[in-house]
């Protein structure tokens, strides 16, 4: 298995929240990826797609930081710090159904895993995210639990920092 797909594979797991605690110890540089920067403008979304595209950053009860960056285009960026503390990230792709309660979303780790979730935007501008319980395979939650992740937007970019290094889709 190459680097490429180990880190995938972490990554994939790390979606569990039983295993974010890991996540850090779990990234290593990829050897030559080129940072991808997502493009700033959007095609036209609803009102809900807009509010979801920019920088979602929680923190876990063990105190582990996570951030996803929603791009146009149905990119998705799970940025972390590496242990030596550049900045890494992981391109997915995703997919929104806002017309389901909750709403729906689907994380493609890679082109034969999807991890199928539920999420809420909150009237405080938060994001309720279902991790816990969420691999690839398993059923979609059907409701959003007390041990739902809240996210806060820390930033309405689309684009990764310049010195990020991306670990392709």
């Amino acid at each position: 298995m190459s680097n490429s797909q180990m880190i995938g594979k972490a990554i994939a797991g790390s979606l569990c929240l039983g295993i974010l605690a890991s996540f850090n110890a779990s990234l290593r540089p990829a050897s030559a990826a080129a940072p991808i920067i997502a493009e700033a403008a959007a095609p036209a979304a609803s009102n809900l797609d807009q509010q979801l595209l920019g920088q979602w950053q929680g923190t876990f009860p063990s105190g582990q930081s996570l951030t996803f960056v929603f791009a146009p285009e149905g990119k998705l960026f799970l940025m972390a710090k590496g242990p030596d503390g550049a900045a890494r990230a992981q391109e997915m792709r995703y997919k929104v159904n806002l017309g389901e309660k909750p709403m729906h979303l689907d994380v493609s780790l890679s082109s034969t895993e999807t991890v199928e979730t539920v999420f809420e935007l909150t009237a405080e501008g938060q994001m309720r995210l279902q991790l816990k319980g969420t691999n690839p395979g398993l059923a979609r939650p059907n409701s959003l639990n007390d041990q739902a992740t809240v996210f806060k937007k820390v930033s309405e970019a689309t684009a990764l920092p310049a010195d990020t290094q991306v670990i392709g889709f």
